[in-house]
């Protein structure tokens, strides 16, 4: 009995334990191959995909959402754990290889001779007298030195260079005995000079000084560069223009994101064809890659020049570039084909005062690789001793550029390569975290190639001799008038997108809402032409709005209920009396509009607007002018750029979430700008100006014009 009882107790453990295995089996889930190839590939793009992104990924492979994070978790956990094996490994190899030369570097220092004779080398002793002799006579040196030159002096004659003024064979030496260095170093960031600095104004950076204060040296006054320098620049641009004409002609290197099937870098294949060249990714950074075409209605040439020329460059681009200067240009040199060179500081900035602004050195190379074919290649450039104060990101610029191909009817077909390293201090506001970590829509080569494409249209249909049928000249008489407003709506664009940079923002930010940043302010006292003088104040606002980008433009464009929303227009309808068109599509145009006065039709006050919009958002801006005002930019016989204006307006965008089959546009929402500039005080008032007061003032117009929109869009 008492066996059987053993046998029959024996049997129910063993089925109970069969029981807990099948249940664990039951649990245990395992991935097929085709979910975990789906889950690397989206992983490479985004680590860190958030409850959306991980819900969807979870429709498409039939995964519920907690598995898709407990996935990425661990894959996250993996990732980490064998990049630090790996960096162990690199670092104990480079130990090792250290150790090696300094055994063979002891080795040699017992056995050394002295190369002239071939004797004895000197011993330590030996060394330090010979030393302290060198010191003595280049003190004595230095005495005679400064005797003559002062004798020289005193005579009436010039006085001579100081020791420091020439040219090292080598190359500048730094008081930290550091040389220039170029290619993909990665370049911190550069704070203005001065808060009255305008569009294109920078003359100034900062230069890190070791045990002493910064001071600021203006960017044309840099050391000149030695022969030894300009030789290596020129080696840099042209592996910079070998490697951006691989990436255009190599179609491997490149695949379709996961995400949203624009065309990205392969990592694997540029580190296998580009290992030697650079790196592909930092420890801490990300990569941003990607490649667009696009035809124009511009010359060649006349791009080539453009690209070239800084000036022209930032008002190609004028809602990218904010600020672009040549640091130095270097003699062409011809190696088979010409090379143009040019150290150049640029900084960029787009969409709102939540995106930090992005600020590069780089070394900038143009080719003519064939007849009507121009290579125009950019890399980051480290210069010794500048240190650039910003929160902004530090970014490095790969090897990125255009090929730019002439066509028979005067139109360029331009291929647009970027790829930057970014490495970021604080991760991207919310509401603009998936334009640029996921969506690629940032500063990638699709915004470069829209912009391109609509500023050639722009420049094209300014320039022509006749009215065009779809303008509609209204007050303005003439086609001097015409181009004379053209060039004004153009201006107003360009220090509007500067403005809303806010760099000098002040502590009145308001608390955030769901879908809106607040309201930021910055304050700035203005003294240059174009724009009133005396102290100006800025608020800016930035929210998420659930309506395509195109339903936004056209509602802010209606002039039928513009009174609705607009404090400018004191509740009166408004007129169109003159709009000229700045592009292939309609909408984009330049207008005059004019404000009726109550009752009666007289109205001293006209708001010139200027509205585009493109594949990727839009922009309206405007700005208010007296009939005087009105009347001297409308006849065209004032240079434009001496009419002083204060823009505000609105910058609409895309959301930056992947697009699909219902919604090709990408994402039903969109991200809202709104910027006004307000003038509070004249100079001469400066002193009774009362920051507290004004900025609340500021902040309940833009506030109430916020909830005025919002609620006519059914958006509350």
């Amino acid at each position: 009995m008492d066996s059987s009882r053993d046998d029959s107790s024996s049997d129910e453990r063993g089925n109970s334990t069969d029981t807990n295995n099948n249940q664990d089996r039951r649990n245990y889930h395992r991935h097929t191959n085709q979910q975990i190839q789906r889950l690397e590939a989206y992983f490479k793009e985004c680590p860190h995909p958030d409850d959306l992104q991980r819900r969807q990924l979870g429709e498409e492979l039939n995964l519920k959402p907690k598995q898709i994070k407990f996935w990425f978790q661990n894959k996250r956990t993996q990732a980490k754990s064998h990049n630090e094996r790996e960096s162990n490994a690199v670092l104990r190899a480079e130990n090792m290889r250290m150790r090696r030369e300094n055994a063979t570097m002891e080795d040699a220092l017992k056995n050394v001779v002295c190369g002239p004779c071939g004797g004895r080398g000197f011993g330590r002793e030996e060394k330090q007298r010979n030393i302290q002799k060198l010191r003595a006579e280049n003190a004595f040196l230095k005495s005679e030195f400064e005797r003559f030159s002062n004798f020289l002096a005193q005579r009436g004659g010039h006085s001579m260079p100081s020791v420091g003024a020439f040219t090292y064979p080598h190359g500048p030496s730094t008081s930290n005995n550091r040389r220039a260095s170029y290619g993909t170093s990665s370049n911190h960031l550069p704070q203005p000079s001065c808060s009255l600095r305008g569009p294109y104004a920078r003359g100034n950076i900062s230069i890190n000084q070791p045990h002493q204060l910064r001071k600021e040296m203006p960017l044309q006054h840099f050391p000149p560069l030695s022969q030894m320098e300009k030789l290596v620049m020129f080696e840099t641009a042209e592996k910079a223009v070998a490697e951006v004409m691989n990436l255009i002609q190599m179609e491997e290197l490149w695949k379709k994101s996961s995400i949203d099937d624009r065309l990205v870098i392969d990592p694997t294949n540029y580190e296998k064809c580009f290992a030697k060249i650079s790196h592909f990714k930092g420890p801490s950074g990300r990569s941003e890659s990607s490649k667009e075409v696009v035809v124009v209605q511009t010359d060649a040439r006349i791009l080539v020049d453009m690209f070239l020329d800084t000036e022209k460059w930032a008002r190609l681009f004028p809602t990218i570039v904010n600020e672009a200067k040549n640091i130095r240009v270097l003699d062409s040199m011809d190696n088979g084909r010409q090379t143009l060179a040019r150290v150049i500081y640029e900084q960029m900035h787009i969409l709102s005062p939540l995106v930090p602004p992005r600020e590069f050195i780089i070394l900038r190379s143009c080719q003519q690789m064939e007849e009507n074919v121009w290579m125009i290649a950019d890399v980051s450039c480290n210069l010794p001793n500048v240190a650039f104060e910003s929160m902004a990101p530090i970014c490095t610029k790969h090897p990125s550029g255009v090929l730019i191909e002439s066509l028979p009817n005067g139109c360029s077909k331009v291929t647009w390569i970027e790829h930057v390293e970014v490495t970021d201090k604080t991760r991207p506001h919310r509401l603009y975290r998936d334009l640029f970590l996921y969506g690629g829509l940032g500063y990638g080569a699709r915004r470069w190639t829209v912009t391109l494409e609509k500023m050639c249209e722009r420049l094209y249909l300014s320039s022509i001799s006749d009215f065009p049928n779809n303008d509609y000249a209204g007050v303005v008489q003439t086609i001097e008038g015409r181009r004379s407003v053209m060039k004004l709506g153009e201006r107003m664009l360009k220090d509007f997108a500067w403005m809303i940079k806010m760099e000098k923002k002040l502590d009145f930010s308001q608390q955030s809402e769901t879908n809106s940043s607040g309201v930021t302010i910055a304050m700035r006292l203005n003294n240059e032409a174009g724009q009133p003088p005396g102290l100006i104040l800025c608020a800016g606002s930035s929210l998420c709005l659930p309506l395509p980008p195109p339903q936004v433009y056209d509602f802010l464009r209606n002039l039928n209920i513009r009174h609705q929303w607009d404090v400018l227009c004191n509740g009166n309808p408004v007129t169109e009396v003159a709009r000229f068109v700045t592009g292939t599509d309609k909408k984009n145009n330049v207008n005059f509009i004019e404000t009726s006065s109550g009752g009666d039709n007289n109205s001293n006050l006209m708001i010139l607007q200027d509205g585009s919009i493109d594949a990727l958002g839009g922009m309206v801006v405007y700005a208010p002018m007296g009939l005087e005002t009105a009347a001297i930019a409308s006849a065209g016989q004032v240079d434009p750029s001496t009419i002083p204006i204060l823009p505000s307006g609105f910058i609409i965008s895309r959301d930056g979430r992947p697009s699909s089959a219902e919604d090709p546009d990408g994402g039903s929402s969109t991200l809202l700008t709104v910027a006004f500039q307000i003038l509070v005080c004249d100079p001469n008032h400066s002193a009774a100006f009362n920051v507290e007061e004004s900025a609340a003032t500021v902040n309940n117009v833009i506030s109430s014009t916020v909830q005025r929109i919002k609620a006519m869009l059914n958006c509350d």
